[in-house]
């Protein structure tokens, strides 16, 4: 989550993209939530066939089947930030205070664990990893000062803190065989590497890649399961892939600017699903009529690449 504040101080504006050319471009195709102020969090179930995703302020779950179209929709207690299936049973949904699990038969929400319990920060991303792991981070909800962390859920509900501090906790990925994380601080504009351990143990904090100029700050993260890393440029308009040692591979740009997370999908993980986010835009916006949707991108732009399949949280 970017908010206004956040935005200005990181130096964020809009960029200047040809968006009819864009929008109109083969291979690309918006499927909801146009206006939505945070589109969030892209999951996809194979367990449901369904895409999942959040608009964080809206307090909203959606879950759209992209072959039929049918689209369904649930409102949370509090804001939503990301969603996984959960090995029990239903998902887990992480809201600002804590995980909690959902049924999304009843729309009833369980409170499962709290990583922390402050005033001044709230969750932010959160990912399930092979062995059923949750991480998960948390930000700074006055965009002042580094309080947040990163922490790793296990099967138990144990919590344990694994990185900090952060003032905006982003986006967990993880390497297709299960030895490298990656991890973003929004704030400064950076991407960091861990090499993780069987136990969960991270070391080896590096810096994978820095966003420098106007092409925005890191958001959410995916890794393809050729080991490629995919970050979402929010006030960047586009997602790039970077190759394991951080080199940027290509780019592609979106009708809207503030891209938010992605994910991917389908029946052969072929699909792209890209959030985005209408937040403050001024109405003379050249992206304000699409800003919120979330997009999808077909196997014929993503140049071979497919996804790994998500693992349900063991807890």
């Amino acid at each position: 989550m970017i908010t206004r504040r956040h935005s200005l101080a990181l130096g964020l504006a809009a960029i200047a993209f040809p968006l009819h050319s864009i929008a109109t471009e083969a291979g690309i195709r918006g499927l909801g939530g146009a206006g939505d102020a945070l589109g969030e969090g892209p999951y996809w179930s194979a367990a449901h066939k369904r895409l999942f995703w959040v608009n964080i302020s809206g307090q909203t779950i959606y879950a759209l089947d992209p072959q039929s179209g049918d689209l369904r929709t649930w409102k949370a207690p509090k804001p939503v930030c990301f969603l996984a299936d959960r090995q029990s049973g239903g998902l887990i949904a992480g809201l600002s205070d804590g995980v909690y699990g959902f049924d999304p038969k009843t729309g009833a929400f369980t409170l499962l664990v709290q990583p922390e319990k402050r005033a001044d920060t709230r969750l932010n991303d959160g990912k399930v990893d092979a062995k059923g792991r949750l991480w998960t981070g948390t930000m700074d909800t006055k965009w002042k000062e580094k309080v947040g962390a990163f922490y790793r859920i296990d099967s138990d509900l144990s919590v344990t803190k694994v990185d900090g501090p952060y003032l905006c906790a982003n986006g967990p990925t993880f390497s297709p065989d299960g030895r490298a994380l990656w991890h973003t601080e929004t704030y400064d504009k950076e991407v960091f590497a861990f090499d993780v351990a069987p136990d969960g143990t991270l070391s080896n904090k590096r810096l994978f890649v820095k966003f420098e100029g106007d092409i925005g700050a890191p958001d959410g993260m995916a890794t393809d399961a050729q080991g490629g890393v995919w970050i979402a440029h929010y006030g960047g308009g586009r997602v790039s892939r970077y190759t394991p040692d951080g080199k940027l591979d290509f780019s592609i740009a979106l009708p809207a600017t503030q891209i938010t997370s992605m994910a991917f999908g389908g029946a052969k993980l072929d699909h792209l699903y890209i959030s985005s986010a209408a937040q403050f835009l001024p109405d003379a916006a050249p992206d304000k009529a699409v800003a919120g949707t979330l997009f999808e991108v077909s196997p014929a732009r993503l140049r071979g690449h497919t996804g790994l399949p998500a693992t349900p949280f063991a807890g």
